[in-house]
């Protein structure tokens, strides 16, 4: 290795961190013990103190797997089945001639009403007590069939929560103290409550055009069970060692939780409960993201070797997905990904302008000898062939354009290393 991992690592998150601004706690444990944990940034701006390994982040929905263990350790003393309905538990839901199981719940293809989907400034909601924003999903129309698809779905994850609760006795938070946080000896993880003094918070930032702002307060109770904990890199540190130990759960109950989710049409989705699954560098991983008004989080775990990394941020939209396989390819020693680029002249490059549409609509330029979704400033894209382009600042990351019709590519696919493909289709009524 030229570069030490603590010089790699130092420099990748140099790159990402502004002067003066919001940074990341980043950690990399190896057979249980640290081999990298350090922070970087500030904690808050405008007193210029800077952030330190021990600081607690609101981890958003990286509390899903806290959700998800709880309902299985429920299930192993025999106390719920994830295959039986959600009125077992929950007698008031109004099933409405739909067998949605806690299962569905725990994968997202549950086809429950998202109570955030309509996205907007999630600030301005208003913070009503927990069991209102219960009844208010309980209310609204299914979105689909249940197993139908995947939708990553917070209201299933509120709704695990009033189950633990009903099952268990004890309010949400309660268990998760007494029955995880209490046993691992998790002192700095619970539910991150604004008005609560929090000794060693970081305070939360979004970024402006121009400048760092300080992060809106997202109303806690519309996060609950889905999003709404705090924790520190140590202490995820034990919870990384009690997931691997089997302290809490079976090794047979953490493969359940780790299966890909099959769907009605028969297809798998690389989705489990409460965690994602992938390949990366050869080898299998199980990880989840957490994002939230002012922070941004992820942790990521090897499945056949003792290898996890955590990345803590107080910046909304923080590259932590980028930082995260940084983190990988330094702890293995692998090189950086820097693919052989070509040029392309201007009616190549056309074939593939447009604007397509998907998960989310992406409008594609042809700019400065390149492509770019932005329509000013540098491109964004780097060709690798005509049809297959690389991210210039993230070169892991693909677009490949196909279907060619009319001199005109009519799709493409997103294709990152931890994540499923995406797909975008051209917009015809786009001219």
């Amino acid at each position: 290795m030229q570069n030490s991992i603590e010089d790699r690592i130092d420099a990748l998150l140099a790159a990402e961190i502004e002067p003066g601004g919001p940074g990341a706690a980043i950690a990399v444990i190896r057979d249980g013990k640290f081999i990298h944990r350090k922070a970087y940034g500030l904690a808050n701006i405008e007193w210029g103190v800077p952030l330190n390994p021990d600081a607690v982040f609101r981890i958003a929905s990286l509390t899903k797997q806290f959700t998800a263990v709880a309902i299985m350790m429920l299930a192993e003393r025999g106390q719920l089945s994830i295959d039986a309905p959600i009125e077992t538990y929950l007698p008031d839901w109004p099933a409405r001639g739909r067998t949605i199981t806690v299962r569905h719940l725990l994968n997202h293809t549950s086809g429950v009403w998202r109570h955030d989907s309509d996205q907007g400034d999630r600030t301005k909601r208003p913070n009503p007590p927990v069991e209102d924003v219960i009844q208010l999903i309980y209310s609204q129309p299914f979105e689909f069939e249940p197993g139908e698809r995947y939708s990553y779905n917070n209201s299933g994850y509120m709704l695990l929560g009033a189950i633990i609760a009903a099952v268990s006795g004890k309010p949400y938070e309660d268990f998760l103290r007494d029955e995880i946080f209490g046993s691992l000896g998790m002192d700095h993880t619970g539910l991150l409550r604004h008005e609560a003094i929090t000794p060693g918070r970081a305070y939360g930032y979004v970024r402006g055009r121009k400048r760092f702002h300080n992060a809106r307060l997202d109303a806690m109770s519309w996060s609950h069970a889905a999003g709404a904990l705090g924790s520190t890199l140590d202490d995820l540190a034990k919870w990384d060692r009690a997931i691997r130990s089997h302290r809490l759960i079976s090794a047979k109950t953490l493969e359940t939780m780790l299966a890909a989710t099959p769907l009605n049409d028969g297809s798998n989705f690389p989705y489990g409960f409460g965690w994602g699954t992938a390949n990366y560098a050869d080898r299998r991983i199980f990880h989840h993201t957490g994002g939230i008004s002012g922070y941004a989080s992820h942790m990521l775990h090897f499945r056949d070797e003792d290898l996890t990394t955590i990345v803590l941020s107080n910046l909304y939209l923080f590259p932590f997905d980028k930082v995260t396989r940084g983190l990988i390819r330094a702890a293995l020693d692998l090189d950086e990904v820097s693919p052989a680029t070509i040029a392309l002249n201007r009616d190549q490059l056309a074939t593939c302008a447009g604007r397509f549409g998907g998960d989310y609509e992406r409008e594609v330029f042809a700019i400065e000898g390149s492509l770019a979704f932005v329509e000013n400033g540098a491109p964004a894209l780097l060709s690798v062939s005509p049809t297959e382009f690389r991210q210039a600042d993230d070169p892991e990351n693909e677009y490949r354009f196909s279907d060619l019709r009319d001199g005109l590519y009519q799709r493409f696919d997103y294709i990152s290393p931890l994540w499923p493909v995406s797909t975008f289709r051209r917009d015809a009524s786009a001219g």
